[in-house]
């Protein structure tokens, strides 16, 4: 059952990289359309900025616990390197507890804010009309995904290879 679980876990979080990615390609091809049809005449997308910042902003919480997973966030690892393999194995925990309570915060506060939000029905009132709430949600639909990716970096750092075993199979 756990092998499953942590395969569909695996699976949303290369579908949110996927999405990410997908996002600022779309995002990409969208914006220099707009500078097209605006340097021919034509016209352009009044809402089109709006709409690359909330997605900017989306797909950044989207990808990092994509990114996480990868361990293709930044690390320093000329200290890991430096320091004797018990000494940067203990790093490497003490680093994945202060991840995990981190986001445990982020996902409360994420919550509370986005409850609030939705309570007093706030917006943002552009161009778009986009409720603030739905926007908010991604801190704490994020960063629990972040959290649960600190808990098992956690077992493997406590279990498994070293931290410098482990940043060679990342290719790091």
């Amino acid at each position: 059952m756990s092998a499953i679980l942590a395969d569909a876990y695996a699976k949303l979080l290369d579908l949110c990289g996927l999405a990410a990615g997908l996002t600022l390609a779309v995002m990409a091809a969208m914006i220099s359309l707009d500078v097209l049809i605006r340097n021919l005449g034509i016209g352009n997308f009044p809402w089109l900025l709006e709409v690359a910042e909330y997605a900017l902003y989306l797909s950044t919480f989207l990808a990092a616990p994509w990114v996480l997973r990868l361990g293709a966030h930044v690390r320093v690892d000329l200290i890991l390197n430096s320091v004797p393999e018990r000494v940067a194995r203990i790093m490497e925990v003490v680093v994945d507890v202060l991840g995990a309570v981190i986001c445990l915060v982020l996902v409360w506060y994420g919550l509370l804010a986005a409850i609030d939000s939705f309570a007093v029905n706030a917006r943002f009132d552009k161009e778009l009309i986009v409720s603030e709430w739905w926007l908010l949600m991604a801190i704490p639909v994020s960063s629990a995904m972040l959290f649960v990716e600190f808990l098992l970096r956690l077992r493997r750092a406590m279990g498994g290879p070293g931290p410098r075993a482990a940043a060679r199979q990342e290719g790091f």
